[in-house]
C-alpha cells in the first residue's frame, strides 16, 4: 500500500484526487462494497496505466500536521550549531537528529558526521555523512535520499563520544 502525507495529497490537483460520493449499483456486490468506497478520499496515480486508488485499500494519508517544516528544522540546526562554536570555540564533528524515512514515515534517532572521513573508529556510530553545514541542513528537503531530518538534538565532538564509548564497554 501506497502512503502518501496529508500535505503532499492536498498540494495534489482536485482533478486527480476526490472524495468518492457516487453510488455504484451497476457494479456486481456494490452493497458489499460500498462501505470500503464511500466517503473515501481517493487519487488517480499514473502506475503502468492511469488507476483510481482509495484510501485504505490502495493508499494511506500520513497526517504530517505536526511535524516540523524544513525551514525550522533548517533553523534550528543553525541555533544549535552557533551554540556549540561560541560555547567551544571550534567545529562541531557530528549532529544528533532525528530522521524520517521517505517510504515508511517511520522515525528514528541517528548521528550525522560534519567534515568526517569515512572508514574510521567511530563509523559504526555514524549513519550518514556531510560534507558542510550547508549539505546537513540541505538533509531537511527531500533531496534524493531515502530519508530527510526530522529533528535535532544538538552538536557534539569525537573526543567526548569516543570516551562514552569507552565508559559503556568497562
Amino acid at each position: 500500500m501506497r502512503k502518501i502525507t496529508l500535505s503532499e495529497y492536498n498540494s495534489i490537483p482536485e482533478t486527480w484526487r476526490g472524495i468518492w460520493t457516487t453510488e455504484r449499483w451497476d457494479l456486481p456486490d456494490w452493497a458489499g462494497m460500498c462501505e470500503r468506497h464511500m466517503g473515501k478520499r481517493t487519487l488517480m496515480v499514473n502506475d503502468n496505466g492511469t488507476c483510481l486508488l482509495v484510501e485504505g485499500s490502495g493508499f494511506e494519508i500520513v497526517d504530517d500536521s505536526s511535524w516540523k517544516k524544513p525551514e525550522e528544522i533548517k533553523k534550528e540546526i543553525r541555533e544549535r550549531y552557533l551554540e556549540y562554536r561560541a560555547g567551544k570555540g571550534h567545529e562541531p564533528h557530528f549532529l544528533d537528529c532525528v530522521i524520517r524515512w521517505n517510504d515508511t514515515f517511520e522515525t528514528q534517532e541517528a548521528r550525522i558526521a560534519l567534515g568526517m572521513e569515512s572508514d574510521t573508529e567511530k563509523d559504526d556510530e555514524i549513519f550518514f555523512y556531510c560534507d558542510s553545514l550547508d549539505g546537513l541542513q540541505s538533509l531537511a528537503d527531500k533531496c534524493g535520499e531515502d530519508f530527510v531530518l526530522a529533528g535535532c538534538y544538538g552538536f557534539g565532538e569525537y573526543e567526548e563520544l569516543l570516551q562514552q564509548l569507552k565508559d559503556n564497554r568497562i
